[in-house]
This record gives C-alpha cells, sequence and structure tokens, in this order.
C-alpha cells in the first residue's frame, strides 16, 4: 500500500546528487558534475517508457519527482498514484494540470505532497515536501541549483504555486506521544543510627551535634571563625552545659547525654 513516507525517504536518499557534464557517470552522486541537465532520472524514465521522448539533456525537476514515484511503485502505479493521465509529465506545468484535472490541487500542503513553484505567473519548478510545520515547508527538489537539494520556505512564500496531492492508498500513522504515567509519590524511609554522646567523647557525630546546638544558639566551647563559632567536635563541659540547657528548654530528661530523644529534638527543632 501506497503511503507518503515511501517517497519522502526516497527522495532523502538522492539529496546531494549532482547533475552531470555529460552522459558518463550517472549513477555517481558527485562525480562528473555539471550543468548539462544529464541525470540517471531521465536515464532510467527513458527506459521504462515514460513521456513522450527522452528528457535527458532537460531541465530534471519534474522527472526527478517522478522518478521517485516510479523507484517506489513501478512505472504504472507510480503515474497513476501521481494523477499522470498523458505522456506530458516531464512539464511543470502539465504535471500541475494532471492534478487539477483529478481536483487533487490547492494551497494546503501534506507530507509526500508535489509542490510547484512559480514565476511571473507562471509554474516553471517543482519538487517534494517532506516536512511541514504551521509556518514553514521543507522540501527536496532535482534541480535546484544543479543538484538535488532539500529547501526551506515560508508557506506564504509567493513563489509556491500550489500543491498536488496523490493518490496515496494510506497516510502515514501519525507519531504517538506517549502520555507519561501520573506519578505515584513515593514515601521513602531511612534509619540512621546515631551514637550516644557524652562529655569526653570526639569525632565527627560530636562535631555534628555541635553545628546542630551553634545554629540554635548554643556556644559548645568551639574556635571563632570570622566571628562566628566552629564546631571543634570535642565533647567538653562547655558542649555538655549546652546539651543540658538545649534538653531543658525542649522538656527531656537534662543529663547532658545526647541519646536518641535529644538527637531527635536536635534533627527536628
Amino acid at each position: 500500500m501506497s503511503k507518503p513516507s515511501d517517497i519522502v525517504t526516497i527522495a532523502l536518499a538522492e539529496v546531494g546528487y549532482r547533475e552531470k557534464a555529460s552522459n558518463a557517470s550517472l549513477d555517481d552522486k558527485t562525480a562528473n558534475a555539471g550543468a548539462a541537465n544529464w541525470t540517471k532520472y531521465a536515464r532510467d524514465l527513458a527506459a521504462a517508457g515514460y513521456y513522450n521522448g527522452n528528457k535527458n539533456g532537460y531541465a530534471w525537476c519534474d522527472v526527478f519527482v517522478d522518478w521517485c514515484f516510479f523507484k517506489a511503485y513501478g512505472a504504472v502505479e507510480g503515474q497513476r498514484i501521481q494523477c499522470q493521465s498523458g505522456p506530458l509529465g516531464a512539464g511543470c506545468i502539465f504535471s500541475a494540470q494532471y492534478y487539477q484535472q483529478r481536483g487533487r490541487y490547492d494551497r494546503d500542503p501534506k507530507v509526500g505532497d508535489q509542490v510547484f513553484f512559480q514565476s511571473g505567473g507562471e509554474i516553471g519548478h517543482t519538487g517534494i515536501v517532506v516536512e511541514v510545520t504551521d509556518s514553514t515547508i521543507v522540501t527536496v527538489e532535482g534541480n535546484s541549483s544543479d543538484q538535488v537539494k532539500k529547501n526551506t520556505y515560508n508557506r506564504s512564500n509567493s513563489y509556491i504555486a500550489g500543491y498536488g496531492h496523490p493518490l496515496y492508498g494510506e497516510t502515514d500513522p501519525a507519531p504517538v506521544t506517549p502520555t507519561p504515567a501520573a506519578e505515584t509519590p513515593v514515601t521513602v524511609s531511612c534509619q540512621v543510627g546515631l551514637p550516644q554522646l557524652k562529655n569526653g567523647a570526639e569525632g565527627t557525630a560530636v562535631k555534628n551535634a555541635q553545628i546542630l546546638l551553634i545554629d540554635k544558639g548554643y556556644y559548645c566551647g568551639g574556635p571563632l571563625r570570622a566571628g562566628r563559632e566552629t564546631a571543634d567536635g570535642e565533647f567538653g563541659p562547655t558542649t555538655e552545659k549546652s546539651v543540658k540547657s538545649f534538653q531543658t528548654k525542649r522538656n527531656l530528661t537534662s543529663d547532658g547525654i545526647i541519646g536518641s530523644d535529644t538527637w531527635k529534638a536536635l534533627l527536628t527543632a
């Protein structure tokens, strides 16, 4: 079953192909580059019996579009999908007319459409629409600066004459953005073993307890730095006195020992 992405994929793969200076190296993307309009696209379509003659050596923008449909679906089906009911599909004006005759031509772009460009009110160039946004289209065009080129235009650009809508059998599925699952709040609990501290203890745990006391306005006998007391990690008489004062204020047993209840109070006060 035909769909727009078939054509878009083929067209994008051809970006960078250079037309040739002569009938040589037609299958190489960049070799023998020139401006004489020789391409593998016209060669292949001539061999397949397209048009009313061999178009190699002639302007090839429409030939490129037809070649993409030929590669995807073959000569008969490719021309049917493009609404081509006659042998003049190598000309932009005639290609646009084929769509118009089928009522499949307007100014509403869709991915996979054949876009037609005008100059002085006359259609003279064409390409394939590979991307559409609210404000722009992205195209792949043959014979654009003598090569297959990717271009971007504002949709309001007066250079755009209109869009032919091929008879694709189905549309590509729209990208689906999964809806994030609702986050379930997770409660994490942990238990941290805090040692009992009393006069004579020292180390990191003492220092942490002193930091909590100092932050609450209690003096623990540590050195001053920049006008602020710092914890020294030594549980001496001054720290013990501050612990007792804190315990009294928190209605705890005023024994000067930092046990589980005092730790809890220090951490939550």
